[in-house]
C-alpha cells in the first residue's frame, strides 16, 4: 500500500512550514511570494485564493498569523463600483523573537556546566527556530 498524501491535500501544511521558516515580524511574505516558493520548493502551483483560504483555516485553527488587509473598490461586471480587500505581509507570530533565541544560543556557548555534546543538539534544536531569511 502507498499511504503518500496528494500534494494538494499538502498544501496546508506546506504553507505553515513557508510561514515557519522564512517569516517573522520583521520577514512578511504576500502570497505571490508563498505561491513561488510552493512552486520552487514543493513543485506545486496553487492560485492567490487557495493560499488565502489555507492561510485562513490555519489562523482558525488557532495559529498566530499576523497580515495586513488593504480595501480597495473594483467594478463588477455589471459597472457598479465594490468593495473588495487584498490580504498581504503575512507572517507567523513567533514566541521568541531572533534577538531572544540568540542570546539563548550565547548562553549555551559560555554555559562551563553543560557537556559540550548536550550544548551542540540543544543550539541545533534553537537553530530551527530561527527564521531564515
Amino acid at each position: 500500500m502507498n499511504y503518500t498524501i496528494p500534494p494538494k491535500k499538502m498544501i496546508i501544511i506546506n504553507i505553515l512550514d513557508i510561514l515557519k521558516r522564512y517569516t517573522d515580524e520583521n520577514h512578511k511574505l504576500s502570497q505571490k511570494q508563498i505561491a513561488e516558493i510552493l512552486k520552487n520548493e514543493y513543485n506545486t502551483t496553487v492560485e492567490r485564493k487557495t493560499i488565502k483560504r489555507n492561510i485562513m483555516n490555519l489562523i482558525d485553527f488557532g495559529y498566530e498569523i499576523e497580515y495586513t488587509e488593504t480595501v480597495r473598490y473594483v467594478k463588477s461586471k455589471e459597472g457598479v463600483k465594490e468593495e473588495s480587500s487584498i490580504l498581504s505581509d503575512f507572517y507567523l507570530k513567533r514566541e521568541f523573537t531572533d534577538s531572544e533565541l540568540r542570546l539563548l544560543i550565547d548562553s549555551l556557548l559560555f554555559n562551563r556546566y553543560l557537556p559540550a555534546r548536550q550544548c551542540k543538539d540543544m543550539i541545533a534544536k534553537i537553530e530551527g527556530y530561527l527564521c531564515r531569511v
